[in-house]
């Protein structure tokens, strides 16, 4: 599509009005409260921005709250790229209009920008709400974390059942391979992406692969989404209600989390208004929203925005959901390389929730979608972006970047 002059003017024109307030999108005023550092809060979105002019994610958000304070968010590029301008720039010419470095597929298209009330997917942070769901059994009496695998399953349900415990399952420790790294799965999702998998065929394509176990119970560790959709499937033999429905009663509604959800297993969709998740494809961006998320039921299949993000890491973190004795247990950290415990290296992993340099949360992706969240010291930082292609989905850069942001002086 060719533009004239006149109406590349109006769309810049366009662009600038929006960028006139880069805060707009916050809880108050230009998505600040009064009490946010106006300074950091400026620092803040010039990070984004920065984070977006070189990594070239389409759209992004990032939000942070002060523990016992104030909460800052903002937005960068778009939610929705109009089609016709869906071609990734890679000469790394950038468009300056009011200091901001707009890529110039996107300066043209403002149809839909990012705000930070839209839905988005947020892949393997499910993990957290599913780790929580279990410790809640805990709580409750009902599930102990020493139980096996197969006292809720049945006997023979998965090769060294018999031995591998529920919390194995929580932190990786159990040796079940990883059912999305398997070629049957790989197979059958890239010939179609939305197809409709029930949760027990994505724990027996680990099941009947070459290698259902990489190592013995306890003596390695390896990330693996069949533990964790494992874990869903023992939820709901334990709660005798269905994964999404659990979620919503025992954590959600008891949090007043209200723009969040599990969709049904057969849901493709997402409320609206949501973020539209894209792919790299050969230079071009492709639409990747109608994507089905049952390929990670309780691994990754849940929908919420970047307040409730923030919302769910404070409510871990502040004991708002468990006891202090049960967070403490899920931040027990073991190490990565071989499943022991854990002895101040960078990286660790606890019972679905994550240490690195000192941040304590979880990232995730899926199919179009990359997201974080994190506390790193007197900060919560959630982070959303419309891609989960590299290097433009590099999540974890634009939360670090942040993090620099408030603490210059940390070395990280």
């Amino acid at each position: 599509m060719q533009y004239t002059t006149k109406r590349l003017f109006i769309h810049i024109v366009s662009i600038v009005v929006l960028l006139s307030c880069p805060f707009m999108f916050g809880n108050t005023g230009c998505g600040h409260s009064v009490t946010f550092p106006e300074e950091q809060a400026k620092a803040l979105q010039d990070s984004l921005d920065q984070s977006r002019s070189s990594l070239g994610f389409p759209g992004g958000m990032l939000g942070v709250r002060q523990v016992g304070g104030a909460t800052w968010m903002g937005t960068s590029g778009n939610a929705e790229i109009d089609s016709s301008l869906a071609q990734i720039n890679n000469d790394n010419i950038f468009l300056k209009i009011k200091d901001f470095l707009i890529a110039p597929a996107y300066a043209v298209n403002t149809s839909t920008p990012m705000r930070s009330d839209m839905y988005t997917r947020i892949g393997s942070v499910t993990k957290t709400y599913t780790a929580a769901l279990i410790m809640k059994f805990v709580e409750e009496g009902i599930i102990n974390l020493d139980d096996k695998v197969e006292d809720w399953m049945g006997p023979g349900y998965y090769p060294g059942s018999d031995i591998v415990t529920v919390k194995q399952l929580l932190n990786m420790t159990s040796g079940y391979s990883n059912y999305t790294q398997t070629d049957a799965f790989s197979t059958q999702y890239t010939s179609n992406p939305k197809a409709i998998f029930q949760p027990e065929t994505l724990v027996n394509y680990a099941r009947t692969s070459d290698e259902p176990n990489e190592f013995y119970p306890g003596k390695g560790w390896n990330y693996s989404n069949t533990n964790y959709v494992i874990l869903g499937l023992i939820a709901e033999k334990a709660g005798k209600a269905a994964f999404k429905d659990l979620v919503q009663q025992k954590i959600l509604n008891k949090l007043y989390i209200k723009q969040s959800y599990v969709p049904a297993i057969t849901d493709n969709t997402i409320h609206s208004p949501h973020v539209n998740g894209y792919k790299n494809d050969d230079g071009s961006w492709v639409n990747t929203t109608d994507h089905t998320p049952s390929i990670a039921f309780s691994a990754g299949n849940m929908i919420s925005n970047l307040p409730n993000m923030l919302d769910w890491i404070q409510a871990l973190h502040e004991y708002r959901l468990l006891t202090k004795e049960s967070v403490d247990k899920m931040m027990t950290w073991v190490t990565l390389s071989d499943g022991s415990e854990w002895n101040g290296e960078d990286l660790g992993y606890g019972l679905g929730i994550s240490y690195n340099k000192g941040a304590t949360g979880h990232n995730g992706d899926i199919d179009g979608y990359k997201v974080c969240t994190y506390k790193y010291k007197n900060h919560y930082f959630a982070v959303i972006l419309n891609t989960d292609s590299p290097p433009a989905g590099d999540v974890d850069t634009v939360f670090w970047n942040a993090v620099r942001t408030l603490y210059p002086n940390d070395n990280i």
